[in-house]
């Protein structure tokens, strides 16, 4: 915790001589940032600034967690899961083209951690869905556009389709309950796919079982990339992006990059193939 509280103080430090070297007065931007919080400015300003980044949203497609796995998880993974959550909420909102984000099945255990945090009843107006409805129930009527991601899908997620609902399996332990992603998703008669690691990882120096926020982080990130058009290979340059540095992951060279079209159907959106 020590060192922990160290580290941010040292990028307050770093962060007030560098506003002091390039002539900034920063006692006057407190200042002025305080009468912006007090007339109320501040957030309305803020709150101006979310709409116009959810304009597009409308028009793009949707995350859904499916947290129905609780009574098969440790108090210890329920716990780690909740944070996940707490790490795609916040992802979301950072991101400037954000989703409409949702988790299902979140009940018991899971939502008694949210609940504790502070500012969670206000999630809502981020974007953000949180029920205790199970998946099948919350998107009844969208059932044929839900696209259920899990390695151990025989499809390729090649690009993301404006109309689909992906879906990302609540799982901390995915290495203990095995299949258990697909077995949901084939259960409730949808689409599967997988994101396409095997094409653009050569290794990784541990499991390439990602966590539930680096799943949602890849795909907003590919999303930023391709509306930006800044990569000609979005998928890799969204997973150098986002996967963290202990995963010591490897990358296949440019020019090198696998194809999957010979072992596994390639899916390009929620149309049956």
């Amino acid at each position: 915790m020590e060192i922990k509280r160290r580290r941010k103080q040292q990028e307050k430090d770093t962060r007030l001589a560098k506003a002091k070297a390039e002539g900034r007065d920063v006692e006057a931007e407190r200042r002025e940032a305080a009468e912006r919080t007090a007339n109320g400015d501040g957030w309305r300003r803020r709150h101006a600034m979310w709409e116009k980044k959810m304009v597009q949203a409308s028009s793009s497609f949707q995350v859904c967690l499916d947290c129905s796995f609780e009574d098969q998880m440790t108090a210890k993974e329920i716990n780690s899961l909740a944070s996940q959550l707490r790490y795609c909420y916040a992802s979301n909102r950072r991101s400037p083209m954000p989703c409409y984000l949702s988790a299902t099945s979140v009940v018991g255990e899971t939502l008694q951690h949210l609940e504790n945090v502070a500012g969670f009843s206000e999630w809502s107006h981020k974007a953000f869905t949180c029920t205790g409805e199970p998946l099948e129930k919350h998107f009844q009527s969208k059932l044929s556009s839900v696209v259920y991601l899990t390695s151990d899908s025989e499809n390729v997620l090649e690009t993301l389709s404006p109309e689909t609902v992906y879906v990302i399996g609540g799982i901390v332990d995915r290495n203990r309950l095995k299949r258990a992603a697909i077995e949901r998703a084939e259960a409730l008669g949808v689409q599967t796919a997988k994101l396409p690691l095997d094409s653009h990882l050569q290794e990784m120096q541990t499991t390439k079982v990602l966590t539930c926020n680096h799943v949602f982080d890849i795909i907003m990130k590919y999303k930023e990339i391709v509306c930006g058009g800044s990569s000609q290979q979005p998928w890799r340059q969204a997973l150098m992006d986002v996967l963290p540095n202990r995963k010591g992951a490897k990358f296949v060279p440019l020019g090198q990059e696998k194809s999957d079209t010979s072992e596994n159907k390639q899916i390009e959106s929620t149309e049956a193939k």
